[in-house]
């Protein structure tokens, strides 16, 4: 008799799959508002606008993923924060345009799926969201047998915004004299990984841990809620970058129109012992470092100089720190002294 082949046996079990959706629903539930329509499990997400107080509405959206960060999380055993990150990548991005997020999808991609142990993604995705206001209403969870290594696995995140058209922040309200204001970061955020792995993980390379772990794999910063309180004061903001990929070199500039040029101080803020720690074991200089990390800056406002002291005493009123880091100059270029 010819031995039955099952989908089991070739790798994807289909009653893990569904006791992984089960065990994530309480963590979605908790994310969606009144605006959701149905459930997450249905073939696609409903989602209804409230275009109260928008006179023109504009759809904005985003995908993103958060890199070889996934690879150290699995290999130190610290995933639930990968999730935070997955949101905060993609809706970094996102609030940069003065958007407000609506709702959020992920994909997991595995060799095997293990409901308990990649359900922490999930939970951490649920948190992101929730600090971010915005609904998780869906997501798919592939489990492909071959395409990664055992215990592997891989994310990314897609979101939908809106935003008033008046209100659009975009490079062509940024003018020469505006003051830059820089917002710490948590850390890395979900960048530079590949260097970090690279420099201390592998053979004949100790194991990163301790504190150092620690700050490498703290959850990537969310700005949202932070964002639209200063975007509040309507007019005030001129200019939003989120610093990803690319570093305080190559996001602070795209920020601005073509026409108009940067001057960073690099002395009026801490860069942080993680950076440092980095910076020496790979003997990079700034301005190298600076085209791969944030340097402790996870997002860059400019303002109106007559709007300075207005921002300021909003940051103090919420206990935000923040540094005034340069200004935009009439001067093509980026000038880091």
């Amino acid at each position: 008799m010819k031995k039955k082949i099952t989908y089991a046996k070739s790798g994807v079990n289909i009653d893990e799959g569904n006791l992984f959706v089960k065990k994530i629903q309480p963590f979605v539930k908790r994310t969606l508002s009144k605006n959701t329509i149905g459930n997450t499990t249905s073939f696609a997400a409903l989602y209804s606008l409230d275009l109260k107080n928008i006179n023109n509405p504009v759809l904005v959206s985003c995908t993103d993923g958060v890199g070889t960060k996934v690879q150290l999380g699995v290999e130190t055993n610290k995933i639930e924060g990968l999730g935070i990150d997955l949101v905060a990548m993609c809706i970094n991005d996102l609030i940069c345009t003065g958007a407000k997020p609506l709702f959020f999808l992920d994909y997991l991609a595995t060799s095997k799926l293990n409901s308990d142990y990649h359900s922490q993604v999930i939970k951490g995705i649920a948190k992101g969201c929730i600090d971010s206001n915005c609904s998780l209403v869906g997501g798919e969870t592939a489990e492909m047998p071959g395409m990664y290594k055992p215990h592997e696995f891989d994310l990314a995140g897609f979101s939908v915004g809106v935003v008033d058209r008046k209100k659009i922040i975009s490079p062509e309200k940024v003018r020469a004299g505006d003051i830059l204001i820089g917002i710490p970061s948590s850390g890395p955020h979900s960048n530079g990984y590949s260097l970090i792995r690279k420099l201390y993980s592998g053979k004949n390379k100790p194991k990163i841990k301790g504190k150092f772990l620690n700050a490498v794999m703290k959850p990537t910063r969310l700005y949202t809620n932070l964002i639209h309180k200063l975007l509040s004061q309507q007019g005030s903001i001129t200019g939003i970058a989120n610093i990803t990929g690319g570093g305080i070199i190559e996001n602070i500039p795209r920020m601005i129109p073509l026409n108009l040029g940067i001057r960073i101080n690099k002395s009026l803020w801490p860069i942080g012992p993680v950076f440092e720690d980095i910076m020496a074991k790979s003997s990079l200089d700034y301005n190298e470092m600076a085209r791969v990390f944030n340097m402790g800056i996870g997002m860059v406002i400019s303002v109106k100089k007559t709007k300075i002291d207005l921002i300021q005493r909003i940051f103090k009123r919420l206990n935000e720190k923040f540094y005034i880091i340069g200004e935009v100059k009439s001067k093509k270029g980026l000038e880091i002294i």
